[in-house]
Formats: C-alpha cells, structure tokens, sequence
C-alpha cells in the first residue's frame, strides 16, 4: 500500500480576523491622534495620521495576504515540512521519527477563527505549525496517532 503526501495551507479564516484587528487597532490609533491634535504640531500630528493609517492598510492589504499565500505545509509519511516567507521563501523540515509529542493550541470558536496551532517538540527544538483549519487539525492528529505520536492534554 502507497502512502500518499498532503499539503496543508494556512486558513484564510484567520488571516481574515487578523486583517479586521489590525484595522481596528490603526483605527483607535489613528483616533488617539485626532484626540491628542490640540497637543501635538500640525506635523507631526499628520506623520502620526499617514504612519497609522499607511502601517494598518500595507499590513491587511499587502502582506497578511502574501503570507497566507505563501505558507503551507507538506506532509509525508516520513517528514513534516513547513514552507513560508514573502520576499525570502523558506522551507523548515523534521522527520517524524524524531518527534517527541505534539501540543495543540485551539483558539476561541477554533472553526470560525481559525486559530488553531501545533507545536511538534523534536530533540533539541520544535516546530510550530500555525493557522490551520479545525479539520486539516483533526486529521493531522489522527495521521499523527497512527504513527504512533500522540498529543499532550
């Protein structure tokens, strides 16, 4: 029987409420500055205003998109491997021999947000796997107890 390989790519779910928190934070910040104009100059008050807004949408807009493009993971019966970056790809493997168990982190209404994460604790470090939907979870886990990994409560 042929084992087959996965790709896992990270859950735009997450990335959409990411977009939403960072434009909200730009937001209030951007607000703190109309509230604070009396005491600060004309020009900084307006660098302060540009700074807020440019950082807020250049981060939603531009490279929250590009990374979730970017980042996935390819799974084989022998190795996991994460694939990431914008400018610069990198690639970070570990064979799964090597895992010594598994922590799963689960954010808030884990289906909606997306927020989910696995840290694979390997000799010497860990690999964190982040973003994933609750299903590409599940079934990971599942790969994982069949090959004899199992998670920490």
């Amino acid at each position: 029987m042929k084992e087959y390989s996965w790709k896992y790519y990270a859950d735009r779910s997450a990335m959409k409420l990411l977009q939403i928190v960072i434009l909200i934070l730009s937001s209030i910040l951007t607000a703190l500055c109309l509230l604070c104009y009396l005491r600060f100059e004309l020009l900084v008050f307006l660098i302060l205003m540009i700074l807020f807004l440019s950082t807020g949408a250049l981060l939603t807009l531009f490279f929250l998109p590009l990374y979730f493009k970017n980042l996935y993971y390819h799974i084989t019966p022998e190795q996991i491997a994460i694939h990431n970056g914008i400018f610069f790809r990198r690639e970070q493997s570990i064979r799964l021999q090597s895992v010594q168990f598994v922590q799963i982190i689960t954010g808030y209404h884990d289906g909606i947000s997306g927020l989910n994460f696995m840290i694979l604790y390997v000799y010497g470090g860990s690999l964190l796997l982040s973003f994933m939907n609750r299903d590409d979870r599940r079934e990971l886990t599942e790969f994982l107890e069949r090959k004899g990994i199992f998670h920490a409560p």
